[in-house]
């Protein structure tokens, strides 16, 4: 059994594509030896910045066999009446490099059955090898050597062996060979003595090729400085896929900065030097941890570097800090007039005047009294204005949160002070600033729709999908019953423009997001996310129907209202009309199933007017044994025009009744 080894050198990845490729390589590795009949049982990933490499352990020695088996032509074809081979069958054997002797006669057609002996690794590992490469996808890609190359990052060297030997081949233009290169800074070209020897021979060039040891270390040295460090999972992550290794630097700032607020501090440590904070008694300490790319800091050139750059930003943002104290936060709307929020959509400021009437309408949906729909008017008048700030112009991170600390400073009400941050969060725990989120979630969307700026495949440059998705998880975490077409439209006529299909290409993409929303967060059987789809634009509705429905799928009871639906359904679909004359029945069965209908919708109506989904489903059932009746004994689709069209306005009646609750015919049958 065999090691292979495979490194990809290349310029400085992007951090935004390192967990892709991993896991990409996890999946792709196995299906591309697969593919080519190899196996091997066991493998290692490794990603760098400068480089993304693997081994293969336990590869055969080559190939399985396989045998070839192709139908070919008829016999009446392939031989002519003195039994030789035509030209048919010769052109078959050819294009399959087979001969006569690999063919079989089966019944009136000929076979080819040839046994195809698998190649050795060496032989074919090249082809392997590129193909893992070339299943790598990534957000953005760059070309080189004139166009011809592409991938995610220029590549400038390969090491390609097979236990000790170099795997010779090409990729990219660059030739394979057992050369590798150490740390950027501090090391030069390695050569690799062997598969076995790789890792180490690297950590000796002050590269340690495995991200798990990296994370390992990083976790180890953030442990030793103690419980008073901020940990952070993300940040750790974020400093793995920047360094080949990671070296702990303890760093001190000026005292007097302690007088900013926290998240100044703690934004310009950890966002801009990738460091973390440190307190004591829960109170942020003027000490960082940072970590640098190389083995030490022997003459502390690089703490002092590090300090140097945190107490420049932090100067700066003391000076922009107490400049924005000058005015009130309100003024800051001013400038908002000049600065435009998309193409078409009118400036910032615009934006606001938008969401404070979107809020207003929310406000009068929801039911909230006058006092506190006055908080929330102040909340969307003040929602944007940190954005023309200084701090928030030199740090875009902080803003929502600047605007909050701005607010409670100058004395504003602190629900509203806390909704200017919260607006922007998924799940807001503050009412106000879920309102307020709503309307300018509702107002963005609108407006990109407008625009025809709705996300393409996995490009969504303004996050309109997690926007929608957030309007949808606070709709569920506050149980408002709110009409998402009203907004939206209301939403359109504030923007003013006028676009054919607008409600079309929405429809479509809230559609989408919905069922994503049922299926991917809640958990929602896709059939059943798919029966309530279409109640997206009363979200809370088609969660709490698809849970009822979700609870309710197993019994025999609702399995057989499934069939009375779909009987109803189907026979409605291309029908409009809703009118009917209940006089005009013939029939005892129709006379009954009208009376059934008048009692169950009075109730179902009840229970959905007090959001009881789970009781409406319980009330439909009732219908099912009429409906049965009603088909079993009345025809409808009768010649005579006027009693056909009023028994098929009758059943929408009660079709319409059952999509209040879903489209069931997309449920799959249950046993």
């Amino acid at each position: 059994m065999k090691k292979a080894l495979f490194e990809l050198g290349v310029e400085e990845l992007p951090i935004s594509e390192m967990e892709s490729i991993l896991e990409q390589l996890e999946r792709n590795i196995n299906e591309v030896l697969k593919g080519n009949r190899l196996s091997c049982k066991d493998r290692r990933i490794f990603i760098t910045p400068r480089r993304i490499s693997f081994i293969l352990y336990d590869l055969p020695e080559k190939q399985t066999d396989t045998t070839l088996e192709r139908k070919g032509p008829p016999l009446k074809i392939a031989f002519d009446e003195e039994g030789k081979p035509t030209k048919a069958l010769l052109g078959f054997l050819k294009s399959n490099d087979a001969g006569l002797e690999d063919i079989e006669k089966r019944g009136n057609y000929i076979y080819l059955v040839k046994k195809i002996e698998g190649k050795k690794l060496e032989e074919i590992l090249p082809k392997v090898l590129e193909e893992i490469v070339k299943s790598l996808s990534f957000k953005k890609t760059m070309k080189w050597g004139k166009g011809s190359f592409e991938f995610v990052r220029p590549v400038h060297w390969i090491v390609a062996m097979v236990n000790n030997e170099v795997l010779p081949f090409e990729m990219f233009g660059v030739k394979s060979s057992n050369v590798s290169k150490g740390h950027r800074f501090h090391s030069s070209d390695v050569k690799i003595e062997s598969v076995e020897t790789y890792i180490d021979q690297l950590k000796r060039t002050f590269v340690l090729v495995d991200h798990e040891e990296r994370e390992r270390i990083i976790h180890e040295e953030v442990k030793k400085v103690g419980g008073n460090l901020e940990e952070d999972e993300e940040l750790i992550k974020e400093i793995v896929w920047l360094t080949e290794y990671p070296s702990p630097i303890l760093g001190s700032f000026k005292e007097e900065y302690l007088t900013l607020p926290e998240e100044i501090i703690t934004v310009t440590i950890k966002h801009h030097q990738k460091a973390f904070t440190l307190r004591d008694n829960g109170k942020i300490k003027n000490m960082f941890l940072a970590f640098m790319d190389g083995p030490g800091d022997p003459e502390g050139n690089v703490k002092k570097g590090y300090e140097r750059v945190v107490n420049a930003r932090l100067e700066d943002a003391r000076y922009y800090y107490f400049k924005d104290l000058e005015r009130s936060l309100e003024s800051f709307n001013e400038e908002l007039k000049g600065i435009i929020f998309q193409r078409n959509l009118g400036t910032l400021y615009d934006k606001v005047l938008r969401i404070k009437e979107l809020s207003s309408i929310l406000c009068d949906k929801i039911g909230v009294d006058e006092t506190y729909k006055t908080k929330v008017m102040r909340a969307a008048i003040l929602s944007k204005a940190d954005v023309a700030t200084k701090v928030v112009f030199e740090f875009p991170e902080l803003q929502g949160i600047m605007g909050r600390i701005y607010a409670i400073k100058q004395g504003e009400d602190e629900e509203v002070a806390w909704a200017i941050q919260e607006q922007y969060e998924d799940e807001p725990e503050n009412v106000i600033g879920a309102i307020v989120g709503i309307a300018d979630r509702v107002d963005t969307i609108t407006g990109n729709v407008l625009i025809e700026n709705l996300p393409t495949g996995s490009k969504d440059p303004f996050g309109l999908r997690r926007k929608m998705d957030a309007i949808f998880k606070i709709s569920r975490k506050y149980e408002w019953d709110l009409d998402l077409e009203k907004l939206f439209k209301k939403s359109r006529e504030l923007i003013g423009i006028d676009k054919e299909g607008f409600w079309r290409d929405l429809e479509e993409f809230a559609r989408g997001r919905f069922y994503a929303f049922l299926v991917n967060t809640l958990g929602v059987p896709y059939d059943v996310a798919r029966s309530v789809n279409h109640l997206w634009v009363k979200p809370l509705r088609g969660i709490l129907s698809a849970e009822a429905i979700f609870e309710t799928l197993d019994s025999k009871d609702f399995q057989d209202l499934v069939v009375g639906f779909e009987r109803v359904h189907n026979i409605t679909k291309k029908h409009e009309s809703r009118v009917y004359d209940g006089a005009l029945f013939q029939i005892e069965e129709e006379k009954k199933l009208l009376n059934k209908f008048l009692e169950v919708k009075d109730k179902v109506k009840k229970a959905l007017d007090h959001l009881n989904y789970k009781e409406a489903v319980r009330n439909l059932i009732e219908l099912k044994p009429f409906i049965d009746s009603y088909f079993d004994n009345v025809f409808v689709m009768v010649n005579q025009e006027d009693i056909r069209l009023n028994r098929l306005g009758f059943l929408k009646n009660i079709d319409d009744l059952f999509m209040e609750i879903g489209d069931l015919s997309y449920l799959v049958k249950r046993e």
